[in-house]
Formats: structure tokens, C-alpha cells, sequence
């Protein structure tokens, strides 16, 4: 899922366990990896500043369905920002807990209570593989799948792009090939991610005032 490959580029799941990006960024890239899942599956559109279901057939994933049920719940809430800032307030929490499901993560909770949980990767390859496969396809140039064109949109959203293509020698070229990427998502993601973008850049301002 696009929220589980996200989680795994922007928290250190192989050492540390805690997050490479400030919390409230990183939930804010994962409310619109949530949202994107939608979009891809064609069960939200998303236009300009507008969210609206666009079919409320179940996918049969439970966070999935349950993103989308709160959606048709409340069709008079059509602003995408409005929908990240309520989908962030448990994004995290949200996606740990699919992956801690689906045997992806371990969870280390922390003596002190206000510290954040550590979560640790089950399996190495599994973990690395998003940041990796992002990585290798931009800094050569490579073709991107529309699952990889949308993660790559939102990690360069929440800033992480030099995070993971690591090597300064190829992030000329990887710039490159990523704008060209952005240029050509469809319509509703572009918009999508932009909007996690600015969403973002506002909650760095009051993380560092």
C-alpha cells in the first residue's frame, strides 16, 4: 500500500526507529499517501481544492474502507486540506497498525510517556526496497509506475527527496527526472500533492517558531 511505502522512506525503521521528519509533516505525507490510495483505486476525485467520493464500493482493506466511509459520511466536507489535517491527526497510529498487522513492524514503546513509539522493520530487504526502488529510478533516469510517481510526489512534498537519493553526485539528475515525473501525474494527484506540499510547509513554519 502507497501509506506503508511512505512510512518506510520517511521513518528509519532499519536503526534509529524514530522518524527522519518532524512528526507533524510526516502525518500530514501520510493523511495524503491515505487519500492517494483512493484516488489511484478511483474511489475519490480530487479537483483544485475539492474532494468528493466518487464511488463508495469497499476495497476490503480496513484502513482503506474505513478512510473511504468517513468520506461519504461527510459530503459536506469537500476541502482537500480540511481532509489532510483530520486524517493526520491519526495517520500514524492508523498506518503502524496495518503494518503491525501485516507483519511489516515491531513496536517499541517508550518508558517515557510523551516520547513517540520506535517502530522497527520485521524484514530489511522489505523495509529499504521503497526508498531504494525510488532512488535507483530517478537518479537513472528510469521509468516510474503510477504507484511510484505518486510516492515520489509526496516524499519530494515533505521534503525528503535528498534523504533518499543520498549521493549529492546524482541529485542533479534525479531532480530532473523527478520534475519531469511531477509534470506528468494525472490531474487529481498533481493537485493532491500539492496541496500535502503546502500543507506541509505550513506545519515546518510553526515547528520551527
Amino acid at each position: 500500500m502507497l501509506a506503508d511505502d511512505f512510512f518506510l522512506v520517511v521513518w528509519d525503521t532499519t536503526g534509529s526507529g524514530k522518524p527522519r521528519l518532524h512528526l507533524s509533516g510526516l502525518a500530514l505525507g501520510l493523511a495524503g499517501a491515505l487519500i492517494a490510495e483512493l484516488v489511484l483505486e478511483r474511489r475519490v476525485l480530487v479537483r483544485g481544492v475539492r474532494l468528493q467520493v466518487a464511488d463508495q464500493r469497499p476495497l476490503r482493506e480496513h484502513l482503506a474502507d474505513r478512510v473511504l466511509a468517513d468520506m461519504a459520511n461527510a459530503p459536506q466536507h469537500t476541502d482537500v486540506r480540511t481532509w489532510l489535517a483530520y486524517l493526520a491527526r491519526r495517520a500514524v497510529a492508523d498506518v503502524t497498525a496495518r503494518m503491525m498487522r501485516a507483519g511489516l513492524l515491531d513496536r517499541e514503546t517508550p518508558r517515557i510517556r510523551r516520547r513517540p513509539s520506535r517502530y522497527f522493520a520485521t524484514d530489511f530487504g522489505r523495509a529499504v526496497w521503497p526508498s531504494t526502488r525510488l532512488r535507483l529510478s530517478l537518479a537513472r533516469g528510469e521509468p516510474l509506475t503510477a504507484h511510484d510517481m505518486v510516492l515520489a510526489a509526496l516524499v519530494d512534498a515533505s521534503g525528503m527527496t535528498d534523504t533518499v537519493v543520498e549521493d549529492p553526485a546524482h541529485r542533479q539528475a534525479a531532480r530532473r527526472h523527478l520534475t519531469g515525473a511531477l509534470a506528468a501525474l494525472p490531474e487529481p494527484l498533481g493537485d493532491l500533492t500539492r496541496h500535502v506540499r503546502a500543507a506541509v510547509g505550513d506545519a515546518v513554519l510553526t515547528y520551527r517558531s
